[in-house]
């Protein structure tokens, strides 16, 4: 962590701390909103005061806690300057998560609770769209994407961050660009008669990331002028621009996972890299409402509704040929038990499983048959596991099977108190960053450690 939030030693004055700095927030915002005539400065100050007031004895221990400080005076025209303060330590946590901060509900409980079954904008701290044609820069970022759906979603979400944070423009090629990897697009057909076709995937299922074609067409026909400079940026350079350099997707360091960073243009102001990546996804992350509201129909029918349950992630597929796989769901079962001692007081939760391949559920099941086990799987199949090559031979009636299953996945693991996985699929890697502001990282757990070791960042 950097020197003005708390060190692992306990040196150091955290963030929520520095007046200086947040009687500097307070009178940018005190301007605004007077010149907007939507709150007295009499309401604002006492809002303010009480926030102050209920987090001293939260701050009690700087060590344990980190802040997210979000400078949204750009579009927060009828709501206070809020506070929130995030404890993400691996190693320790509050004593009690309700006592977060006024305001901050207590981690969803369910999937009626779920962020991800209602819009953005309704969040205790909204997340409002981004504006992707709202760009100074001349640096035109093209994105050339290719690979399985969470692997195209962790580079679009640090390429879009590293546009924002430049001020560029960006704009993600679903469809062939030149001859390199372009069958490995996640929307490559091909068909019996010969015929090749690149159907846009994300667009089907997820509101618009990036520039709009017409808009991308319109300003590459102005780079011929020099109005603008492509830029097409591969691994390396996106590993440059969001970790600094070569860098494992896991680690130990807090200086380096809580760095802060910046983006004025949308309000963010010395946020720690966690909350930013996490609030600026939900931002840019909007699931299309009917796929939305289908997942989420599907999840609470299968009892998750309004009770704490846990998550199990497993990947198995194509991944064999990749990666050594766990053989066994003995590993999930250890840890599980682990986690029903130390997070639900000893009461077995519903379990959910979210799995390329099917056939688990029965192993599960013979395992613990008196834990209740629920899957997507219940309403699809995938007994062999997921195959990526096998994709370019799906009906559009077998993708849309496939998607559906995955987006209710990913917000039924998003949405569990715990969740337990492996760190060999870029799935474990995204649903953390979709996980709440207020989720902590020691319901986050590996079963087998990643090769550099620590936590997503």
């Amino acid at each position: 962590m950097t020197d003005n939030i708390s060190s692992s030693s306990g040196s150091g004055t955290i963030a929520a701390i520095d007046n200086s700095r947040r009687n500097r927030v307070m009178m940018k915002l005190i301007v605004s909103l007077l010149g907007l005539g939507i709150i007295s400065m009499a309401g604002y100050l006492l809002t303010t005061q009480k926030i102050s007031s209920s987090s001293q004895g939260l701050l009690r221990n700087n060590s344990q806690h980190r802040r997210l400080d979000l400078d949204l005076v750009s579009y927060f025209y009828s709501k206070p300057m809020l506070h929130y303060y995030d404890p993400k330590s691996t190693n320790i946590r509050t004593d009690d998560p309700n006592e977060l901060a006024d305001g901050l509900p207590a981690p969803p409980k369910g999937i009626a609770a779920s962020q991800w079954c209602r819009d953005p904008e309704t969040d205790p701290l909204p997340a409002p769209p981004i504006d992707y044609n709202t760009c100074e820069s001349s640096q035109l970022i093209h994105m050339d994407i290719n690979g399985g759906m969470t692997s195209q979603l962790n580079k679009i979400l640090k390429v879009a961050i590293w546009a924002a944070m430049d001020n560029s423009c960006f704009y993600i090629n679903e469809e062939m660009y030149g001859s390199h990897f372009a069958h490995s697009k996640l929307g490559y057909r091909e068909f019996d008669n010969g015929k090749e076709e690149y159907w846009w995937i994300l667009d089907r299922y997820f509101d618009q990331m990036g520039l709009q074609k017409p808009r991308w067409e319109y300003m590459m026909d102005a780079t011929k002028g020099k109005q603008f400079d492509m830029v097409n940026p591969g691994p390396g350079e996106i590993a440059q621009h969001d970790f600094g350099g070569k860098g494992s997707l896991t680690s130990n360091d807090p200086k380096q996972r809580y760095r802060l960073r910046s983006i004025p243009s949308l309000g963010y102001i010395d946020v720690d890299n966690i909350s930013l990546k996490k609030h600026f996804l939900r931002r840019m992350f909007r699931i299309k409402q009917p796929v939305r509201d289908m997942a989420c129909e599907h999840l609470t029918s299968q009892g998750l509704a309004n009770d704490d349950y846990m998550a199990l992630s497993i990947r198995r597929g194509d991944k064999v040929t990749e990666t050594a796989i766990l053989e066994t769901v003995d590993p999930y079962i250890k840890e599980a038990e682990k986690a029903i001692e130390l997070y639900f007081g000893g009461a077995v939760p519903t379990m959910f499983v979210a799995t390329d391949d099917c056939a688990v559920m029965q192993e599960f099941r013979d395992q613990r048959p008196d834990w209740t086990f629920v899957s997507e799987c219940d309403n699809a199949t995938e007994e062999n596991g997921f195959v990526y090559k096998e994709m370019k031979h799906w009906t559009e009636e077998q993708t849309d099977a496939h998607f559906h299953k995955f987006i209710a996945e990913m917000i039924g693991m998003a949405s569990a108190k715990h969740w337990i996985g492996v760190p060999t699929t870029n799935v474990s890697y995204w649903i953390y960053f979709m996980r709440p502001l207020d989720a902590h990282d020691d319901n986050f757990v590996w079963v087998e450690k990643p090769r550099q070791g620590g936590m997503p960042w």
